[in-house]
């Protein structure tokens, strides 16, 4: 089990570029012919609050964590339980699922298969956070139960992830400011904006 968990991890970022180019693979819904009725608008609402809460819990998440997450293997130098990891354990992994959730909504519009690619980013991401949590617990031991047992898995209150001020209390790495944040994940961005440029194109093409 351990080694099945860390070949999710290791290749992860293939994993998702696989859910990527299936996504792209599929019919694109085309843009809406008339932008004032909610029924062909409202995915492209859901595109931009996925985005904006992605976007802004990702920027949040690494102000307080460190590089190591960037690798191939689990790694952590320390067990950090500040800034959004005060209210949820995987606020990265959320903001991956936010972010797959827009381009969703973007690319399919509200179709069959976009229950299907919900489903499967979903378990991807859940199997990813408990592979983790088994890192992290036979790293910290009782440190991590402690934690964990008050700090669920995920969280919808991101008023208090992104806004609490007292969740800074908390371990953290060094904090970064929003710019060494944002520049942490500069490939991350690269990535996005070229997929979100595929869509786009897709779309015209399909029109």
């Amino acid at each position: 089990m351990r080694k099945a968990s860390d070949i999710l991890y290791r290749f992860r970022g293939y994993i998702l570029a696989v859910f990527a180019v299936a996504l792209i693979a599929c019919p694109a819904a085309p843009f809406p012919q008339n932008f004032s009725r909610m029924a062909e608008t409202g995915p492209y609402f859901g595109t931009l609050l996925f985005y904006a809460l992605g976007i802004a819990l990702r920027i949040k998440s690494r102000q307080h964590i460190g590089q190591h997450t960037r690798g191939s293997a689990h790694s952590a130098d320390a067990l950090v339980t500040g800034g959004p990891y005060a209210h949820m354990r995987h606020p990265l992994y959320m903001s991956n699922t936010y972010i797959a959730l827009g381009a969703i909504f973007f690319h399919l519009g509200v179709s069959g298969l976009f229950h299907v690619f919900i489903i499967a980013i979903a378990l991807f991401e859940y199997a990813l956070a408990r592979a983790e949590d088994q890192f992290l617990e036979q790293k910290f031991g009782d440190t991590w139960r402690a934690w964990a047992q008050k700090t669920p898995m995920s969280s919808a209150d991101i008023n208090a992830i992104l806004g609490d001020k007292k969740a800074n209390s908390g371990a953290s790495l060094p904090q970064r400011t929003v710019f060494q944040a944002f520049k942490a994940d500069a490939s991350t961005w690269f990535w996005f904006v070229f997929f979100n440029l595929i869509m786009v194109l897709l779309k015209i093409y399909t029109v």
